[in-house]
């Protein structure tokens, strides 16, 4: 029997698993399996913004896609808190079940230019989540349409154009205008500025941020810039392989991380104070990111780990809980990692 959810967590995600086969032969037998996302937990809170970072090929998108059931759990649990305060397992729901869930969860893409058809104007492309769950009339779908590319910064009088007319900061705003659509209570993120041009990115950050002030969003922002989830984030989940290795407050874990793979990566964020840098170095990880089809024994990132020592090769640290903050390392307590001095 899983644990109650605490009043204030909105998503809950419990032991999620997420392979998928590799197929060989003219037969298609299953000759292995891609542990893209093994045994992550976590909660995201309400009306926090949850920062998911990592490498690529670290499984960041493939949570996302879990969370909002585009791809069918392997294993583990999702329970998530609809507006009117029930709890619902999601982890297998079928399509008809899952339809008025998706009302309250939406997602944001990466690429505004392959995530907007070309071929539909704003009003079909803002409006279709409407469409698809038969709310309101074609009247009322224009007018609502006008007034979400209003909250999004864009002249409702622009509902008959198409998306190449556009810049690439405005598509992004029309994606997050259809996200808006059906007045979610959790949107997910994926990389939703990685596209944009630094200012750009800045403004589309912002507008993120009124939004969520506005109407009390819940995010799950997933990026490998650790600058930016410093701007936006109230906590930080580092994932490597699959699996989560630190998670905690974002002031906290800039401060001073606990895991080797979290110090690695604060050390690449750009600083433009050199003088904020505690030790000025860029630690320069050896090697490439494991295979999540033929992990590592042991912790995954020992082959990387300049700690690492025989009991990383050996045994898969667990997950625990470090002075308020989770993290999977075997010498978690024992080493003295910089962080990103104030």
């Amino acid at each position: 029997m899983s644990s109650p959810m605490p009043d204030d967590v909105l998503v809950s995600v419990r032991e999620l698993k997420k392979y998928f086969p590799i197929s060989r032969g003219w037969l298609q037998r299953q000759v292995g399996e891609v542990k893209a996302v093994d045994d992550l937990s976590f909660d995201i809170r309400k009306g926090e913004t949850f920062g998911l970072v990592g490498e690529s090929g670290s499984g960041k998108s493939t949570v996302a896609r879990l969370i909002l059931r585009a791809y069918t759990l392997t294993g583990g649990s999702i329970r998530f808190r609809r507006a009117d305060g029930s709890i619902d397992d999601i982890s297998d729901l079928d399509e008809a079940a899952l339809r008025p869930v998706r009302r309250e969860m939406q997602m944001i893409f990466q690429d505004p230019y392959s995530s907007l058809d070309p071929r539909m104007t704003l009003l079909d492309l803002v409006g279709e989540p409407l469409v698809i769950h038969g709310v309101g009339t074609r009247a009322e779908i224009r007018d609502r349409v006008a007034e979400l590319l209003g909250l999004v910064g864009l002249r409702p009088e622009y509902v008959m154009r198409y998306p190449h007319a556009f810049s690439g900061g405005q598509r992004q705003r029309i994606g997050i205008a259809r996200a808006l659509a059906l007045n979610p209570s959790f949107i997910a993120a994926d990389e939703a500025v990685s596209a944009l041009d630094v200012s750009v990115a800045a403004q589309n950050i912002n507008l993120l941020q009124d939004l969520q002030e506005k109407f009390g969003l819940t995010y799950m922002f997933i990026t490998h810039d650790l600058g930016m989830v410093e701007h936006i984030s109230d906590r930080i989940g580092v994932m490597y392989v699959g699996r989560m290795v630190e998670l905690g407050e974002t002031e906290e874990i800039f401060r001073k991380p606990y895991h080797p793979y979290t110090e690695a990566l604060l050390s690449a964020v750009p600083q433009p104070d050199p003088r904020r840098r505690q030790d000025g170095k860029r630690i320069i990880l050896k090697g490439e990111i494991a295979d999540p089809a033929n992990p590592p024994k042991g912790c995954a990132f020992h082959p990387r780990c300049p700690y690492a020592t025989d009991i990383c090769s050996q045994e898969i640290p667990a997950l625990r809980k470090l002075h308020g903050r989770q993290v999977r390392c075997h010498h978690a307590e024992k080493l003295d990692l910089k962080g990103v001095a104030d």
